[in-house]
């Protein structure tokens, strides 16, 4: 029996100078086009017009509630005036 995907993936977008979180939210991955219990393929566009220019971390936790796991991955960007 193949199970089907169960969990989800949390995106947040924090200010890298106040560690403020400046977006934030969740979409559950049986949701997601092709998802199964044992791959997930994201791709997200993220609103980012409404940050001012400054220094910002985001990251993206995956939640696997069939094997009661996570993994999260982190990076860093930059806003800028043009």
């Amino acid at each position: 029996m193949t199970q089907k995907a169960s969990g989800s993936i949390e995106y947040e977008i924090d200010n890298a100078d106040s560690n403020e979180k400046v977006l934030g939210f969740s979409e559950d991955i049986g949701k997601i086009p092709y998802a199964s219990a044992s791959q997930v393929t994201i791709e997200k566009l993220l609103p980012l017009v409404t940050l001012k220019p400054g220094a910002y971390s985001v990251r993206v936790t995956a939640v696997d509630r069939n094997a009661n796991q996570s993994v999260q991955q982190q990076g860093s960007f930059t806003v800028r005036a043009d």
